[in-house]
């Protein structure tokens, strides 16, 4: 048997892969930034920004499964209902992602080739961050398949996109290092992964406003929907249970008119008490 939060993940396991992940992200994002500040390297530019954007996703999924309460089935359901909101707001985010990574591999175009010593500063950055997103792509996308998150999912696609990168930084940077007309591979492939996340965001936010009309530029649907009763990630319409109607009706019998459950209480105690005889 493999262990239960990798055959048998629930939304406590996905709490705690976010939080990692922001961790981890927010730690990336600021020392990218602080080496092109320190460099001048646009590439690390490029990598500081794509993971201060992945860092905002991981912090809406970290919301998504926040549940301090426990995971019973009540609690799942009320998770539930922060799904298309979350879902949503990480394709808000993926498409900024598409915006800043763009936006970054045209200024590595007109930075033009790296100097030696960055080179070497970019590649050791390349190789940790292929295998730790690369580690948490995989994870993000298990667990949005079994647990059923849309969020998830494209939660998974940004770390996805943050790998693609570290990996083309590293087998670009070593080209380079042979080969220096080779410098445009690696911004050539970063506007494509930008090109693509813009996309895939700007596609979801076009289908939940134009076809589903979810109302996405106003405030209070983003404060107070529940959801549409539908499953983000097949589609679905959800069961009574997964809209958490069963459980409601249960608390609702088990608690008596007075809202504190003494008079199922009270009807309990009488009905085992023996009747007092008629007095005559």
């Amino acid at each position: 048997m493999g262990c239960i939060c990798w055959t048998e993940p629930n939304s406590t396991h996905a709490f705690v892969l976010s939080v990692f992940s922001v961790i981890v992200t927010a730690c990336a994002g600021i020392g990218g930034c602080v080496a092109y500040g320190v460099t001048g390297s646009s590439l690390m530019l490029c990598y500081g920004l794509e993971n201060l954007v992945d860092f905002l996703s991981s912090v809406v999924v970290c919301w998504r499964f926040f549940s301090p309460g426990g995971t019973t089935s009540a609690h799942e359901a009320d998770l539930r209902k922060r799904e298309k909101r979350a879902s949503l707001a990480i394709s808000f985010i993926l498409a900024l992602l598409g915006i800043g990574v763009i936006v970054a591999s045209i200024e590595d175009f007109t930075h033009g080739e790296e100097t030696m010593a960055n080179l070497r500063r970019i590649i050791l950055t390349a190789v940790f961050s292929v295998i730790v997103f690369g580690t948490m792509t995989a994870i993000k996308f298990h667990y949005a398949k079994m647990l059923q998150s849309a969020s998830m999912q494209k939660d998974a696609i940004c770390s996805l996109l943050g790998t693609i990168l570290s990996g083309s930084l590293f087998i670009n940077s070593l080209i380079i290092m042979e080969e220096s007309e080779a410098w445009w591979l690696d911004p050539l492939i970063a506007l494509g992964c930008g090109t693509a996340a813009l996309l895939i965001g700007l596609r979801s936010i076009y289908r939940a406003y134009v076809i589903q009309g979810i109302p996405v530029c106003n405030p209070k649907w983003w404060l107070t929907s529940q959801g549409d009763g539908t499953d983000e990630f097949t589609g679905r319409e959800l069961t009574p249970e997964e809209r958490g109607e069963f459980a409601e009706e249960k608390e609702s019998e088990m608690v008596g008119p007075s809202g504190n459950g003494e008079t199922n209480a009270n009807n309990e105690e009488r009905a085992g008490e023996e009747p007092e005889s008629e007095i005559v």
